[in-house]
């Protein structure tokens, strides 16, 4: 009986630690922290498109020109028109005589002067000789001209083939009349044929690089108050009238530089 007892004690003891080793294997383990997870959002793209920056070229403006040049009479660009009167008497104080051939005594502002002699020499070495018969015109030799043509042909006519004193392009210095041999009319000198003769060509083609500019083209009568004359060249200095003979060959003054011209005013 005793033998028994011990038997079941044992076995009881054994059952007993079975039972506190399941529960020591079945303890979880101490959980460490878990950090916890932040999930960065990126933020969206702008659906809209992104222009490119754009830096505007600069404009480059036209050269502004003071009004004043237009009756100084220092400037190469004094107007004489049916629209513009010289001062009353008005002689320039530079007048030399050109180093060009002339078929009478002629004189210029010494600029033109320079510039026109130049010009003859250049055409020259192309085998093409230039003559003037006329370049400044007093006030009171303008006034005798221009009665005379108002005698022979009218007033109306006078006003289309010559100037009024005072208004004459010629009374500036500035201005020279080329023509053909001994300059007689001949039906090519003061007429528009010139524009055919050796020397018409070359001046409607070079006069522009010595400063010179057709003074009154053909078909602009409206706008300068003039008959076509291809024998009549202004001086107004190389570079405008490069530009001028750039925008085209029969460009006016009036046109460039935005001066009335055209007929009388009364």
């Amino acid at each position: 009986m005793r033998s028994l007892l011990s038997v079941v004690l044992v076995l009881l003891l054994i059952l007993l630690g079975v039972g506190l080793f399941g529960l020591l294997r079945g303890k979880p383990e101490t959980e460490q922290p878990v950090e916890p997870v932040v999930e960065t959002v990126e933020p969206e793209a702008s659906k809209e498109p992104i222009e490119a920056e754009v830096t505007a070229e600069p404009v480059e403006e036209e050269p502004q020109i003071d009004p004043s040049v237009f009756t100084d009479t220092d400037s190469f660009l004094i107007v004489a028109n049916k629209k513009h009167k010289l001062p009353d008497g008005y002689v320039p104080a530079d007048l030399v005589e050109p180093d060009i051939a002339t078929t009478q005594h002629c004189t210029m502002r010494a600029p033109a002067a320079e510039a026109i002699a130049q010009m003859a020499q250049a055409a020259a070495a192309e085998g093409i000789t230039l003559k003037i018969s006329s370049a400044y015109r007093g006030e009171d030799y303008q006034r005798s001209l221009y009665n005379n043509y108002s005698a022979s042909y009218g007033s109306e006519t006078a006003d289309t083939i010559s100037s009024r004193p005072g208004y004459s392009d010629h009374q500036t210095g500035l201005a020279a009349d080329f023509v053909e041999q001994d300059g007689s009319m001949n039906g090519i000198n003061f007429n528009e044929n010139f524009e055919t003769t050796d020397s018409g060509i070359w001046l409607r083609n070079h006069a522009h690089e010595y400063g010179f500019i057709m003074r009154y083209p053909k078909g602009k009568q409206d706008i300068t108050g003039y008959a076509y004359e291809p024998w009549h060249y202004r001086y107004i200095g190389v570079d405008y009238a490069t530009e001028i003979y750039n925008v085209d060959e029969f460009y006016t003054f009036e046109e460039y530089f935005g001066v009335e011209g055209g007929d009388y005013a009364d």
